[in-house]
């Protein structure tokens, strides 16, 4: 099969060996695959992950294998592994939270040379982590599930009602599931940030009621002002260096401060203004399989607005250069990769 396969410096498109389902693993095809904010990370930063894991003790052989990545996915099962219970059935349409159960334990899918990812013509996947798709949803829905489930499960952690303002900060694919969430959680008032004109654009369209520019102010001053002195709840979304150290400051009194983006390195915050305006700060992380589940229901219903947030379908062949147009243009949202060739039409 063909693969895109990520080593220090260098994402190359190569054959490798059909993978084999062992106990309660299943051969998946792959649909669609989101490229994620996570893989251009992995990718920028390859040739450190190589080191960290010669030092971790790992073979350079297997090291040497190279990472397949991809985690947003859908498939079509094409066979079971031994000790499968086959609830579904051959050509089926799956989902599933991208955790592979194997010899080496519980892995993430698509950040480790031990469980390829589904850049990949196909992949195996723990059966009792397979959701099915529900029929005639578009495979590019079901290819949002993961996405959108990260912004569910922040919008749930929130402790603050729907009649408070919210303020998402970065309008990328994290931020647009947010506001989705959030206008389904009912919030009236969704003030969203971005540098972005395009991405400013798609939030309006997924549901904010307003955005800012964040070239020229910040989100925080375009709060109402019969709401400018209540509780606000800040989604971080960007994982830029700074941002919540400036939600910090900025939030009113008794704010809810909910960090969704992964920001790399350190981060320099006042915690003496946090706790005289007795804000919460929360870090959150994936999400509940509840709340995977619940997304892909949501997508297959149409009760959201996803179509504005593909904005690219590649092959293979075209990752390396979805991988910096994602890096270097405002005009892109989610790119989906499709290892089979077939791309839908824009």
């Amino acid at each position: 099969m063909r693969a895109v396969v990520m080593r220090p410096e260098a994402l190359t498109v190569e054959d490798r060996p059909l993978p084999q389902p062992g106990e309660g693993q299943v051969l998946m095809r792959t649909l669609a695959c989101g490229i994620c904010g996570s893989d251009l990370h992995l990718f920028r930063h390859a040739s450190h992950y190589y080191e960290m894991g010669l030092k971790a003790g790992v073979s350079k052989d297997i090291l040497d294998r190279g990472v397949v990545l991809g985690h947003e996915f859908v498939g079509e099962i094409v066979s079971f592994g031994p000790k499968t219970r086959q609830t579904l059935t051959v050509g089926s349409h799956a989902c599933a939270m991208p955790f592979v159960s194997g010899v080496y334990g519980q892995l993430p899918m698509g950040a480790s040379p031990l469980v390829d990812g589904a850049y990949a013509e196909y992949f195996l996947m723990t059966e009792d982590r397979l959701i099915p798709v529900p029929e005639n949803t578009p495979v590019e829905a079901a290819a949002l599930t993961e996405p959108l489930a990260i912004g569910l499960h922040a919008v749930n952690s929130t402790k603050l009602g729907n009649a408070h303002p919210a303020v998402v900060i970065g309008c990328g694919p994290i931020g647009l599931s947010v506001i989705a969430s959030l206008k389904l959680k009912g919030f009236t008032t969704i003030i969203a940030s971005d540098l972005s004109d395009f991405r400013r654009e798609l939030a309006l369209r997924t549901g904010a009621t307003a955005t800012i520019d964040a070239n020229r102010s910040t989100p925080f001053e375009q709060i109402p002002g019969t709401m400018s002195s209540q509780p606000i709840v800040v989604f971080e979304c960007t994982g830029v260096n700074g941002m919540i150290a400036t939600s910090i400051e900025r939030a009113p009194a008794r704010s809810e401060i909910i960090v969704a983006g992964i920001t790399h390195g350190t981060e320099a915050i006042t915690p003496a203004t946090a706790i005289t305006k007795e804000l919460v700060v929360r870090f959150v992380s994936f999400y509940e399989q509840t709340e995977f589940e619940q997304a892909l229901g949501i997508l297959a219903s149409e009760r959201i607005n996803w179509r504005p947030w593909i904005t690219g379908h590649v092959g293979l062949d075209g990752v390396v250069g979805a991988f910096d147009a994602l890096r270097r243009s405002s005009q892109h949202a989610k790119i989906l990769v499709h290892p089979d060739g077939r791309l839908p039409s824009a």
